[in-house]
């Protein structure tokens, strides 16, 4: 049993077909994905936006405006700084609570002061600054965009991030104003609120009204999806390890299994060596895989490595246990069994997300309409397996995918063994 163990393992390492589709593509798939979708966590980040702000007498009464571009440019302000509004004079700390007490971790703005409104065209004429932030005579701040920053923005692939930094400035800005019109309404009716510290305060926690929480085990690559569906069709191709297992076993189907059987090893003896092998070298291939997707490409498995290899081996031990159902399937020859084995490895990775926007949406529409369809798909569960390691904290998801899996290897091989067990020869 042990010779048959080490040589199937040996014949599984030299068939370069199957190491292919177990190491070569799902390598080489993953990278073309790093590619593509490598820079689409950057292009959602923000970058500071270059502007020039104008520092005249309307910037000068404007309550919280130097604040607020200080805040926006990652420094700190000073203390003791005072600004008049409606003959009240408010401390810095009042100008925060009328701008919503903001708090940016970021930096959104690459400041240059200027005197004027004229300076400032210069700046945004020759390219030195992207946009101009000025006041009016009412209290309000505007941004004003170059014709050319306006371009860039609009064309994702020519600055990373511009647009969602402009869209977070605006959303800031706007915010600003609406609060400054706020709190010089609620002054106009009643002067005596501005020395109220709860005044402020409300105005503070008014404009606070979103909290960023996170509902995830951690924070997951956003196209981690494509790589872990990318994996169950991997895994669904070890099937042909054990195809081979099986068929080289059959006295029908090679001259090798001529030979075994009529070998002194009993044939349930030689299949559980050849499963083994199969599972064995399975798994090698795909935790390469696997190790290339963590570490290589950097998508991460929320500090769950050792589950993750877990998984890669449950998912190897359902793959062998269908290849073995497969290749137990009479009257079919060697070449037919590994073909049906690569169409469903391709048709099911469809269900599971693999083949773009379309495929995710199409998985998605099944779990929520027909998740029965959803849990016998094998690649699906393999799929889910990883994304149970990345989106839940608790570790109920994950046991039961694996019982899933579980529970669907012990259909394969029980349909396998009967197959098996019903064949005979009338001659070799």
């Amino acid at each position: 049993m042990w010779s048959t163990f080490v040589v199937t393992l040996k014949s599984n390492l030299r068939n370069t077909s199957a190491l292919f589709w177990l190491i070569v593509f799902p390598i080489a798939l993953s990278t073309m994905f790093n590619v593509v979708f490598g820079n689409l966590d950057n292009a959602m980040s923000i970058t500071p936006v270059s502007v020039a702000v104008v520092e005249d007498a309307n910037w000068t009464k404007t309550t919280g405006a130097d604040t607020l571009i200080t805040a926006l440019s990652g420094k700190q302000s000073g203390s003791g700084k005072t600004d008049k509004t409606t003959d009240t004079t408010t401390t810095t700390d009042d100008a925060r609570a009328a701008i919503g007490d903001l708090d940016v971790d970021v930096r959104l703005l690459d400041v240059t002061t200027v005197d004027s409104t004229a300076q400032a065209r210069e700046l945004l004429d020759d390219g030195t600054t992207d946009g101009i932030i000025a006041a009016d005579g009412d209290g309000r701040l505007a941004l004003t965009l170059s014709s050319d920053t306006v371009a860039t923005a609009n064309n994702s692939t020519s600055a990373v991030g511009l647009d969602v930094s402009l869209a977070a400035l605006d959303n800031v800005l706007d915010q600003y104003n609406r609060t400054g019109a706020t709190v010089r309404a609620a002054l106009k009716d009643n002067p005596t609120a501005a020395v109220n510290r709860a005044f402020w305060n409300g105005i503070g926690s008014a404009t606070n009204g979103t909290k960023e929480i996170t509902l995830t085990n951690f924070k997951p690559d956003a196209m981690a999806r494509y790589y872990y569906a990318l994996m169950g069709m991997a895994c669904l191709m070890a099937m042909s390890t054990m195809i081979y297992a099986v068929t080289t076993a059959q006295a029908n189907l090679s001259a090798l299994g001529i030979r075994r059987s009529v070998a002194p090893l009993g044939r349930a003896r030689q299949l559980v060596a050849g499963f083994l092998a199969g599972w064995l070298c399975s798994c090698a291939c795909l935790l390469v895989a696997l190790a290339y997707i963590r570490y290589a490409c950097g998508i991460a498995v929320g500090g769950r490595e050792p589950l993750a290899v877990l998984a890669v081996i449950v998912s190897s031990f359902m793959t062998c246990s269908l290849g073995t159902m497969i290749g137990a399937i009479p009257k079919l020859t060697a070449g037919v069994k590994q073909g049906m084995a690569t169409a469903l490895s391709c048709g099911l990775s469809l269900f599971s997300g693999l083949y773009g926007g379309f495929a995710m949406e199409l998985s998605d529409l099944i779990a929520r309409k027909a998740p029965l369809l959803a849990t016998i798909n094998p690649v699906q569960q393999v799929t889910d397996l990883f994304y149970s390691l990345m989106y839940y904290d608790s570790y109920r998801p994950f046991v039961r995918t694996c019982a899933i899996l579980l529970a669907m290897s012990a259909a394969f091989l029980t349909a396998g063994v009967i197959m098996l067990r019903r064949q005979r020869y009338e001659h070799l």
